[in-house]
This record gives C-alpha cells, structure tokens and sequence, in this order.
C-alpha cells in the first residue's frame, strides 16, 4: 500500500502525536509499504528531508501563534496536490484537526481516496480551549464550536481510530453513523534496551538518587504542572531527600520554574528541557527513576507514560480516564487535583521498595500491549478493508 501520513505538528516541535505517528510510520515502512510524511514547512528543520529514509514533503506554511509548534498552510496546495497524483497514494491517514488534515479531505473528495483519522488530543478539553479562547467565560462558547468544527473531519473520513477506549466511546455515541476502532498507541520497544550503568548515568545526572521522580511532557497548562509542583513541595517538607525531574519545554516553563523557586526547591527539582527522543530513551532518566508522576487529566493515552510504562516504571497519576486505561497493577491513583492523595502516594511509593517493586513488575508485563508492530498491522488489517477494488 502506499500511505500519506498529514503531521499538523512537525520538528523541532516534539509531541506525543508525532512520536506515536513516526513509530506507526517506521513500522509499516519496515511492512513493505510506501509510507510519505506531509508536514508544514518551518525553516528551523528546512534541511530535514526524511525520517530513517521515509521522505517528509514539506508544505508552505506560517505560524499559527495559537499553539506551539502549530503552523497554518492552505489546504489547497497545488504543490501538495501534484505530489500525492505522483505518488499514486492509496491511504490518507490524518493525525489531528488542522490545516493539513483540510488539505487531506480536499485531496480525499476531488480523488476518491479513502481517508483515515487518528483522533489524539482531547481539542474539547478546558485547558486547551483557553489556548484559543483565552478566557474562562468563553469556555462553553469555546467548546461547542471546537465539536462543530471536529465534526467536519469526523465526517470526512472513512475510519476514525483512537488510541484510549474512553474516547472511541465518546466518539460512537455522537457519531453512532461512522466507523470508530480502538487502536492503541505504539512504540519501538528495541529503543528502551540500551541505555548507560548506573555509575556512567549519576556522572551526568548527580542529582539523581533513590528517591528521584520523573516527568516527561509539555510543561503547558493542560498537564497541571502546578498542581505537581505545589504537592512536591508538600512532600518535600517531609522528605527532604525527594527529587523530581521534569523533561519537556512549554509556554509556562519560567512560571514553573519560578513556582519551584518561590517555595525553595532549588535542590529538589530540575527542569531539564527538551531532550530529543531517542536521546531520551537511552540516557537512563526514564529507568533510573523511581517512578513516572502527572497530574495532568487531558490525557488520551500519552505517550511518554507508555514509553515509562515500557521501561518498568511504576506511575503516580490522576485517576483520570485516559490514565485509568495505562493502570493495570502499576500505578497509584489519585483524585483530580486532590494535592494531599497525590502528596501521600509519592511519600509512601518513596519508602516502599516492595511496593516499587510490585508496580515495576506489573508495568513490564503491561508493556506488550504497546508493541509498534502489532499495531501497525491492526492499521493495515484497517486500510485493506477500505481500499476500494482496483
């Protein structure tokens, strides 16, 4: 098959989105299919012409100033237009409402290509609302028209795919009339195996000690950075040995930072900002740490927490529905934005070695459920059913 893959978000900007899209991408390439990345064109990675040999084609564009990292193009691109007639693409395959996935539904209709859409950020969600509307009173305004505009995608495509029950769910009960399959999220698991000894690790990251907690993400409103923050410190005063470690950048990194400066933990979290990914995977932050922390609740099945799942991490996360699916014996649950649960589960998984122990077991026998190629052909056992004839 030949397959055109629509990233809305592209380098130097890393998310869960396009993690999981490349991994897809790379497995189905490794499949014997023809697999094409359509992204924006951003002129801090103008010189990136392919991914592990898959050619990234690269669309005109210009900021959007509404989210990071996303950028607007037209979705009439003649330039797009003529390039996937020349590549005779089989399968569209969307991975989020923007302009590219526009670009996708024009190129789908005028040519009758069937048109895929994997459905990753929860657009309905307060925290991301107020990236567009800004002010909390507008929420409700902010959310009717987020479904409005949802839906012309939803309805363009031929199959919609989730990687959490909960929102394929959601999606069956408002459009009962379209297909919506459970896929779950992949990752290369080969990526996790080879990272540095202990004492190669501490000599780039002294900091690190028994008791050292990571996050990886955005740091941006919609994971409740704060609230993490604001419990660390809590837990810190019990504990001064705790450390908490957090990888990704954001629109409120200086906050934050400022947050853990104003309540003195300057010697109890580090901001380590971006890391590339495969970097990432093999430095050791993610197996030497005691456990995996969020207390974000906009979650549809994240990345980073499959990928800590995947090296034997046990989770400390809200009980929030794309978290609650991620917890099979692993993790330790808290109420949304309850601080004092969240505080006394990282003091007591702190102390507890059996307990550390029980929960890294429980998220290694979890792991299988996210093997990139088993995914992958659930993907291609759902394009061959909507290829039409030749």
């Amino acid at each position: 098959m030949r397959i055109a893959f629509f990233l809305e978000i592209f380098y130097p900007e890393i998310n869960g989105v396009l993690t999981a899209s490349l991994d897809l991408a790379r497995n189905l390439r490794d499949m014997g299919h023809y697999i094409l990345l359509l992204v924006p064109r951003d002129k801090a990675c103008e010189d990136v012409r392919d991914i592990d040999g898959i050619e990234v084609f690269k669309v005109p564009s210009f900021p959007s100033y509404i989210y990071p990292g996303l950028r607007f193009s037209s979705p009439w691109s003649k330039v797009l237009r003529e390039k996937l007639r020349r590549e005779n693409i089989e399968i569209l395959h969307t991975t989020g409402p923007g302009c590219m996935a526009l670009s996708a539904i024009s190129f789908a209709r005028k040519f009758h290509i069937p048109l895929v859409q994997t459905f990753h950020t929860l657009l309905d969600e307060d925290t991301y609302l107020l990236y567009l509307v800004r002010f909390r009173r507008l929420l409700p305004l902010g959310r009717f028209i987020a479904w409005r505009y949802m839906g012309r995608f939803i309805r363009a495509s031929d199959l919609i795919t989730a990687p959490s029950r909960f929102v394929c769910e959601d999606l069956k009960k408002r459009y009962p009339e379209k297909t919506v399959h459970h896929i779950s999220n992949g990752v290369d698991r080969s990526l996790f195996g080879d990272f540095p000894p202990r004492e190669e690790f501490l000599r780039r990251y002294p900091f690190y000690n028994a008791a050292t907690f990571v996050f990886v993400g955005r740091v941006g409103l919609e994971k409740s950075i704060d609230v993490l923050i604001r419990t660390f410190a809590a837990a810190v005063g019990e504990n001064p040995g705790l450390r908490l470690v957090v990888v990704g950048d954001g629109p409120i990194r200086e906050s934050m930072s400022a947050l853990a400066a104003e309540k003195g933990l300057g010697d109890n979290i580090f901001f380590l900002g971006k890391i590339p990914h495969r970097e990432l995977l093999s430095s050791g932050i993610l197996h030497y740490s005691r456990a995996f922390i969020s207390a974000s609740v906009t979650e549809n099945q994240p990345m980073t927490v499959i990928e800590a799942i995947c090296c034997g991490l046990p989770l400390i996360v809200a009980d929030a529905e794309g978290m609650r699916e991620l917890a099979a014996g692993n993790a330790l649950i808290f109420p949304p934005g309850d601080e004092a649960a969240l505080r006394d589960n990282i003091l007591r998984l702190a102390r507890d070695d059996g307990l550390c122990e029980e929960l890294r077991d429980a998220s290694r026998k979890l792991a299988d459920r996210f093997d990139g190629r088993s995914v992958a052909l659930r993907f291609e056992e759902e394009y061959r059913k909507i290829i039409p004839p030749r």
